[in-house]
């Protein structure tokens, strides 16, 4: 087996009988070059299958069939790359590449073309040659001589393969055409990629064609155009406005449009009427007049401002939410006496699923005003809320704008939902652009930065939603009146479900004839063990389940009516998702309080457990703490040592004993101040051995001294409370006026302490028998 210098090429392939310049550059290619000139100046060239690589795999990452070459010249260029002049000889099959002395030898065998008849070799170069120069005047790119130079070629061999060369084909092909040996084989597949790229070539003339014969028409119109108007011009003639101008003018003068707003939309007329119809500023400009013809300037629904109707509306869709619905009838009762108020600017702020949107619709429908909704969720860019400005194509006024024209009315409802989830980038800040929406003395001329004129929303009655009002910047909460939305409870979520959810889950599931019934005490498990919501969200969506299969159960048995009860709920929800509240024990214990905590879901006991053992005064706590609920156990701990005497504890106990205060549920992060009298309470019971009511909860931040500071979601933590069976609540009394939205159920059930100083806690908790 023969062997030489091998040379891998990155993007080119050389075919027999043609002589080309190829430039060598990477180090190992040079050194090869180098013992090719030193031995018999003979090299096999072959082609990389990724051009891209640097240091190919060999012979892995090559082509099997590349060439034999002759060196003719070489040349040192000015960038250290060597210019080789070769002329390449035969067709090769590569067995094999190794590497010596730091350059490529490949181990090769010549592949040669076997012979056909004198007739068909001449047949296959008449047609070969004649299909080229086809493609040659089709595309201009050939030199004439080289077809000259074909014709007086007699071996077939030499003509494909020169032909082949100058083919604007890609290298892949190329590569298919040296892989072929068998000249018949080759010539036919040559003629097949020539008569391709034959059709190629005359579909992109007829694009050509097409492109330029239009481009032609556009600019002969544009000069009629031109000519026709400089001619009345000088015969002193006002040149006719196209049909779409004067459709526009007509708009302009049949609207009742502010007069600001007619001198701006006459000005960008006339403008208009001067451009060219295709052009990209017309485009713009088409779009701006379009877009203020459309704004409702003077348009706006009458509103009916009848009390009775609207609270029976708002009875009919929302169970509860009695403050709200106040806010709403108040404020109809005011616009009913005086007509000019400006528009109000309400924020419903609460947990998921409570209602806050469909609260806002139900809202626009006893005002008969048109409702908008505008998702603020996620908006970063300060565009978004004052728009674009008209210095691009593509520019477009800003949401509020865009609702209002959604509406066809200056005075609708509209809904800022999720305007806690307003972020602010390198785009501006959005929640300051709200502050001129929502401001009733600027608003009145609110201008966007595409409209570039005034627009009144003094009329537009704002309702914003929130789940986090803490997330809002303080100069916009300010400007809106914020009406808290609290989970619902139990009875509240029943409630809801028999006269709302189940009513519409049956027709949703084609129940509508079918008698199902749901029985209280499922319904209760369901929204206990199935659902952990502050809303009814998740309460619909397993209501749906549970007649989902209801409705294949009527289908498969062929059954008329259904009862759902607590005994075979399972087979409708599968197993429980969450444990029941644990109902706590009568009996008292000693280092054990229940807390209440407010949580996403609702109100939640707390139970605080506190144990001493010998030691040297070391505080323990463990349960995945926030620092201010670390703090409060210091305050704690701080006051029960100064008050040691009072609660009957051992003296220096912080010298003997060690105490560890440990929050069940420790993997859930926990942080407030609102455990203090808890954890003192905790404290007091593990140092002084007395047992501690399990029938009582509590809730409430004690201070340094043990007066007790009052705390937030109380109506939920007294729900919580009821849940577990707490028969007793102890609350700060600075919130004494937070009870009195509590449902009457719970009111009935639960006696609520309110205490000023921990000494009122003291005498309470503690079991004194």
């Amino acid at each position: 087996m023969k062997k030489a210098a091998f040379i891998p090429t990155r993007d080119l392939i050389v075919f027999p009988g043609i002589i080309t310049p190829v430039f060598v550059g990477r180090d190992k290619s040079v050194a090869t070059l180098e013992k090719a000139l030193i031995d018999d100046n003979t090299l096999i060239l072959c082609m990389q299958k990724d051009a891209k690589k640097e240091n190919p795999k060999l012979p892995n990452d090559i082509y099997d069939i590349g060439v034999l070459v002759n060196v003719l010249q070489t040349l040192k260029m000015p960038n250290g790359n060597i210019k080789v002049l070769v002329e390449a000889k035969n067709r090769v099959k590569i067995n094999n590449v190794v590497i010596e002395e730091g350059a490529y030898f490949a181990e090769y065998e010549e592949l040669y073309s076997e012979k056909i008849s004198e007739e068909e070799q001449e047949a296959l170069k008449r047609k070969v040659i004649e299909n080229f120069e086809k493609y040659a005047k089709l595309t201009g790119k050939i030199l004439p001589d080289l077809i000259i130079n074909l014709q007086g070629l007699k071996n077939l061999d030499k003509i494909l393969d020169l032909i082949t060369s100058n083919l604007q084909i890609s290298n892949d092909k190329k590569q298919t055409l040296l892989e072929v040996v068998n000249i018949e084989e080759r010539a036919y597949t040559l003629l097949e990629r020539i008569n391709q790229e034959v059709q190629i070539v005359g579909i992109e003339k007829q694009i050509d064609n097409k492109v330029k014969e239009k481009m032609n028409e556009v600019q002969r119109n544009y000069y009629l155009k031109e000519k026709i108007s400089a001619l009345k011009e000088e015969l002193g003639e006002t040149a006719n406005e196209s049909d779409e101008v004067s459709e526009f003018r007509k708009k302009v003068k049949n609207a009742k449009l502010p007069k600001i707003v007619k001198e701006k939309l006459n000005k960008e007329l006339d403008r208009f009427a001067k451009m060219p119809s295709f052009s990209s500023e017309a485009s713009v400009i088409r779009s701006y007049i379009e877009t203020l013809l459309d704004l409702p300037w003077n348009k706006k629904t009458k509103e009916i401002l009848d009390i009775q109707k609207a609270f029976k509306i708002l009875e009919e869709d929302h169970y509860g939410l009695k403050t709200v619905k106040e806010r709403i009838l108040e404020f109809l009762a005011v616009k009913k006496l005086n007509p000019n108020m400006k528009g109000s600017i309400l924020c419903l702020v609460g947990p998921p699923g409570v209602g806050k949107t469909s609260l806002a619709n139900s809202i626009a429908r006893a005002l008969n005003r048109e409702f908008v909704r505008i998702s603020l969720g996620g908006v970063r860019d300060e565009a978004e809320i004052r728009g674009h400005r008209r210095t691009y194509i593509g520019a477009m006024p800003g949401r509020i704008i865009k609702g209002i024209k959604e509406a066809g009315s200056k005075n609708p409802l509209m809904l800022l939902d999720e305007i806690d989830k307003m972020a602010t980038d390198f785009r501006g800040d959005p929640a300051s652009a709200m502050l001129e929406v929502l401001d009733p003395a600027q608003n009145i001329h609110f201008e966007d930065h595409y409209v570039d004129t005034p627009f009144d929303l003094s009329e537009v009655f704002f309702i914003a939603t929130a789940n986090d009002l803490g997330r809002i910047p303080m100069p916009l909460r300010d400007r809106m009146e914020i009406i808290n939305l609290s989970s619902y409870t139990e009875f509240e979520k029943k409630h809801i479900a028999k006269k709302y959810l189940i009513p519409a889950s049956k027709e949703e599931n084609g129940l509508k004839d079918i008698n199902v019934k749901i029985s209280d005490e499922a319904l209760k498990k369901i929204i206990n063990e199935y659902t952990k919501e502050a809303g009814v969200r998740n309460l619909k969506r397993e209501i749906n389940k549970v007649f989902r299969r209801v409705a294949k159960e009527v289908i498969d048995k062929d059954k008329k009516s259904l009862i759902i009860s607590v005994n075979n709920i399972e087979k409708y929800l599968d197993k429980a998702k969450f444990r029941p509240d644990k109902q706590k024990s009568k009996e008292s214990r000693i280092g054990i309080v229940n807390g209440l905590a407010w949580t996403a879901v609702g109100g939640t006991a707390l139970e605080v457990q506190a144990i001493k053992m010998e030691g040297k005064g070391k505080l323990t706590l463990t349960g995945k703490l926030g620092d201010v609920m670390k703090e409060s156990a210091q305050v704690a701990y701080s006051y029960v040592r100064a008050k040691r005497q009072d609660y009957k504890i051992e003296e220096k106990f912080y010298e003997k004993y060690d105490l560890h205060l440990h929050f069940p549920e420790g993997a859930v992060p926990k942080d407030g101040p609102s455990a203090g009298i808890t954890i003192t309470t905790a404290i007091i019971s593990a140092l002084s051995n007395r047992p501690v009511r399990q029938d009582v909860a509590m809730t409430g931040e004690v201070t340094i001294t043990g007066d007790i500071l009052p705390v937030g979601g109380i109506k939920e933590k007294i729900i919580g409370a009821h849940r577990i069976g707490v028969t007793d609540v102890i609350l700060p009394i600075d919130n004494e006026p937070d009870t009195e939205e509590l449902p009457k159920e719970i009111k009935k059930d639960i006696t609520i302490h309110f205490v000023k100083h921990y000494d009122e806690v003291e005498k309470i908790i503690f079991d004194n028998k």
